[in-house]
């Protein structure tokens, strides 16, 4: 459970609704919606699990920083995804030409 800091994409269950009004439910059907959401690990106990789709790492002027956090029960998780991924290309294309 100790996945603190690793990037996820979570698929889950998720409820939805909310209708106002009365409506006519004698053919009334419903389905299952299904969310995929991928982020950083930055808290997880034996219930739910956080994910912060934006990070920003402690400096000398702030504090280790998250937003668009998105708390997940592990009871509506269908599937788990560990996310890896390289920046090599973004790297490359920062740096100078060789002279």
């Amino acid at each position: 459970m100790d996945r603190i800091g690793e990037i996820l994409m979570i698929e889950w269950e998720d409820s939805y609704g909310v209708e106002s009004g009365w409506r006519d439910i004698s053919n009334y059907s419903a389905s299952v919606l299904t969310i995929k959401s991928v982020g950083k690990v930055i808290y997880e106990n034996d219930k739910i699990i956080s994910l912060a789709h934006n990070f920003a790492d402690e400096t000398d002027n702030t504090p280790m920083q998250a937003n668009g956090i998105m708390v997940i029960p592990k009871a509506c998780i269908v599937n788990v995804t560990s996310c890896s991924f390289s920046c090599q290309q973004f790297e490359s294309e920062q740096k100078p030409p060789p002279s």
